[in-house]
Formats: C-alpha cells, structure tokens, sequence
C-alpha cells in the first residue's frame, strides 16, 4: 500500500474513505493514462482486510 500511496502524493491526488467506498481525489492536472493505470491494477491486486 505505501506504493500506491506515494504514487498517489506524486500526481497530485489522495484516497478517501468515505462509508464503503474509496474515492480517488485527483488534482486538475494532467496525469499519463499509463500511470493511473498502473496504479488502478495495483489497488485492484491488493487483498481486502478480513471484517
């Protein structure tokens, strides 16, 4: 997770957790399509914590 969470701080965004969702705040700039890729197939890989 510290991965994605530097990845996150370097474009400009952060995860919020709001009830049972995730939300991806972003800043209004332009990020390559490859990195935010990358970074949705690394969150997609990661386990959900048992509860």
């Amino acid at each position: 997770m510290r991965s994605v969470q530097v990845k996150l701080i370097k474009i400009g965004g952060r995860l919020v957790r709001h009830a049972r969702r995730l939300v991806f705040q972003l800043a209004e700039v332009a990020v390559p399509r490859a990195l935010f890729q990358g970074v949705l197939d690394r969150i997609g890989s990661l386990c959900l914590a048992p509860g």
